[in-house]
Formats: structure tokens, C-alpha cells, sequence
């Protein structure tokens, strides 16, 4: 982007407004000025959590995107930015048209936009319809002045995350963030990150856990680093299933379970995944059958992953195809699934009287006598009542054993 520096620009070109914006930076909140400063100044955030797999699925494409070429830069992240949510670009492009741009957005001195990508967006598209000057309304941070690029992202993290104002990530895209920032990168300890959006410790633990599963789903199908197939797939609802299926499951079977699980999604024929994965987990993986299971479904989740490591898989189309030629594989895979589903529930209705009978021998179990023989003669007469109904039931019961 050259040694573009906006704050050598100011008085000039960019101006100052009357208005601040109370940022926290490296533990001290402060008011700092915001100024107007011309569209063809900025950049948008490479880095933006938002569009993490958009990003990913052009550069897996396309290659790197060239930051350099600021203009084409611009317009490739500025289709992403719609794309992701084109509601919410709209709602905010129509108040901005309104009432003009409410919420100052933040910057780095070499125009690089931290926080408010949607608004300059918005700005931008303004400016093609209407052929009016806009100017976006940042703070300009000096990052000369000892602000590190840790800073930099958790004051991100803090904008994006810990205000009080909805955060409208697209779930997968906030599970990259995460990946990257806790684990690949290191930015953060798990501390850090939760103190930076707000959130407890043991919120932030899981969510680090989802996306470590994320990107073990995605190195399953051969697909490591293609992010945008576990947002296409709307992975983040079956990887929560996955995940209280694993936190009930032995540590000796944890992975054969995962696998296991990995398969279904890849091979499943219900549109519900979520509930799919659910009803494997309560009615397989978390019964006294789920080592027949595993392995009965071995063969399957071996021949997935062998198919699917024929060679790379780019997109969710490689999936189908690869799978689908398999017919009897997927068939295979529904059948075994369907079947033990159904066996276990036929078992569980069979032993639910067992089970009910068991609860209730535990409750009068419980019964202090004593306390019974010290009962008053209305609640003896009401206590006689109640042990000749379950009597009766008990004779009733007993007959029907007897059959």
C-alpha cells in the first residue's frame, strides 16, 4: 500500500470532527478524536474475522490476495463483505443514508480499517450509486507510538466482541478467528482472550475446542485449510453435538467415536445434520451397544476417509460426487446407523418399566418409618389410602408378569 500515512495527511485532505470514540488500548481507555477521512484512503482488514472463509475459499482459488493493488484489493473484499450478510449490510446502508455514519469506525495510520469494514463498505456503495463524496469517520491510530499488532487485534476483539452490540459472525467464521488466534498463531492464552471479548474462560475453552474439531473434520476429509467447506456444510451445529458426544465418551474410545462421527456427517441423507448427530449420540455413541457399533462402522469410516484421500477435496460439489459414486457405501452407512438407532430405542422402551419400577422402589426406600409412626391420624389415614393404590398396582403388575 506504499508509506501511505494518514496522519501526515491531517489538515489537509483528512479533517477533524467535533466527535470521539472511547477506545481501551493496552489496559487504558481513553477519548481519542475522530476525524473524516476520504474512501480511497482505506483498506479493508485482511484479517477481518468476518470473512475469514470467504478469504479462504478465493485464495485457495485465486491465490494470494495482493494487498498491494489497493483498488482490486478493495473490490474482491468488498463482495465478500455483502455476501456475508447482505441484511445487515442493507439495514446499516439505509441508516447511514438516514442519518449519516453514527459510529465511528478505527483505523491504523497506513489506512488499514480495524474496526467498521461493514460501514465503509456501505460508504462505498454509496458513493457508486449517488456519485456523492463520502468520507468514513475513524479514529486514526498511531501505531509509531508503541501500539504492537497483539494490541491491534485485541482492541479488535474488544470492538467486535466485548461492546455491548450484537456480534453477527457468521459461526464458522468466529471458530477460524479463534483457531488462529488461540491456537495457530498464539496470539492469546485463553485469559487473555476472554478478558478481550468478554466472555468467561471455560466459553472461550470451548470454543477453541469446537474449532480444534473444526479443523480435525476438515483434515478428515482432506480438506485442511478450507475453511469455507465447514461454513457451507453449517458445520457449527453438528461439531456442538460432536462435542457433547465426545465430553460423555471414555477417553479409549474418543477418537474411534470421532471418526465414526466425521463419517456420518460426510455420508449422511438427512437435512437436519445437527439433530442427526444428536440422535446418534443419545440413542448409539452414549448406550451399552456404542463398541458394536464401532465396530460394525469401522469398514465405513476407513473406506470414507480412503475415498476422500484419492486426492484433494475443494469444495462441497468433490464431496458429493466422491461419496455419491460410492452408492453402497453411503447406503451402507445410513443402513448401519438407522438400524442401531432403532434397535437401541426398542430396547430402551422395553427396559423403561424396569427403570420406572427401580425409581420407585428407590423413592419408598427412602421413606423414613419412624417418621411414618409419628404421623398424624389425617395423614395415616391419607398415607393408608396411597400404599392400597400402589398395592393394587403392584397385584396388577404381578398378573401381568404372570401372563
Amino acid at each position: 500500500m506504499g508509506d501511505l500515512n494518514l496522519i501526515e495527511l491531517i489538515g489537509k485532505d483528512i479533517t477533524k470532527t467535533s466527535g470521539t470514540r472511547k477506545l481501551t488500548i493496552k489496559g487504558k481507555t481513553d477519548n481519542y478524536e475522530v476525524y473524516r477521512v476520504p474512501l480511497e484512503y482505506l483498506f479493508y482488514n485482511e484479517q477481518n474475522g468476518r470473512i475469514a472463509t470467504y478469504i479462504s475459499k478465493y485464495e485457495d482459488e485465486q491465490g494470494p490476495l495482493d494487498i498491494e493493488n489497493k483498488e482490486e484489493y478493495n473490490k474482491i473484499v468488498h463482495a465478500f463483505i455483502v455476501d456475508s450478510n447482505k441484511n445487515a449490510l442493507n439495514k446499516t446502508k439505509n441508516n447511514i443514508k438516514l442519518f449519516g455514519q453514527r459510529l465511528p469506525g478505527v483505523v491504523l495510520q497506513n489506512g488499514r480499517i480495524i474496526d467498521g469494514n461493514r460501514r465503509f463498505t456501505c460508504l462505498r456503495e454509496l458513493h457508486a450509486e449517488e456519485g456523492k463524496d463520502y468520507y468514513f469517520e475513524a479514529v486514526i491510530l498511531n501505531t509509531e507510538k508503541g501500539i504492537s499488532p497483539k494490541d491491534i487485534k485485541r482492541l479488535e476483539l474488544n470492538l467486535q466482541h466485548g461492546e455491548e452490540r450484537p456480534v453477527d459472525y457468521n459461526p464458522i467464521d468466529n471458530l477460524v478467528d479463534v483457531y488462529r488466534d488461540l491456537v495457530e498463531k498464539e496470539t492469546f492464552t485463553i485469559k487473555e482472550y476472554a478478558h478481550s471479548t468478554n466472555r468467561k474462560e471455560k466459553e472461550v475453552e470451548k470454543l477453541r475446542d469446537k474449532a480444534v474439531l473444526m479443523v480435525e473434520f476438515l483434515q478428515f476429509i482432506n480438506a485442511e485449510g478450507k475453511y469455507y467447506i465447514a461454513r457451507d456444510l453449517n458445520l457449527d451445529g453438528p461439531l456442538q453435538e460432536v462435542m457433547v458426544i465426545l465430553n460423555r465418551t471414555g477417553e479409549d474410545q474418543k477418537e474411534d467415536v470421532k471418526n465414526a462421527l466425521f463419517a456420518s456427517i460426510v455420508t449422511s441423507n438427512k437435512g437436519d445434520l445437527t439433530r442427526y448427530i444428536r440422535e446418534i449420540g443419545r440413542d448409539i455413541i452414549n448406550t451399552k451397544n456404542a463398541e458394536d457399533f464401532l465396530d460394525e462402522f469401522e469398514d465405513v469410516v476407513e473406506e470414507v476417509y480412503e475415498t476422500l484421500h484419492e486426492e484433494k477435496v475443494v469444495d462441497i460439489t468433490t464431496i458429493n460426487e466422491k461419496i455419491g459414486a460410492k452408492k453402497e457405501l453411503k447406503q451402507e452407512s445410513n443402513q448401519i446407523i438407522e438400524k442401531k438407532i432403532e434397535v437401541n430405542r426398542i430396547d430402551a422402551a422395553r427396559n423403561k418399566p424396569v427403570d420406572l419400577l427401580d425409581r420407585s422402589f428407590q423413592a419408598m426406600d427412602s421413606i423414613d418409618t419412624t417418621a411414618v409412626s409419628r404421623m398424624g391420624e389425617d395423614n395415616k389415614e391419607e398415607f393408608k389410602e396411597l400404599l392400597e393404590k400402589i398395592q393394587s398396582t403392584v397385584n396388577l403388575l404381578k398378573d401381568k408378569v404372570n401372563v
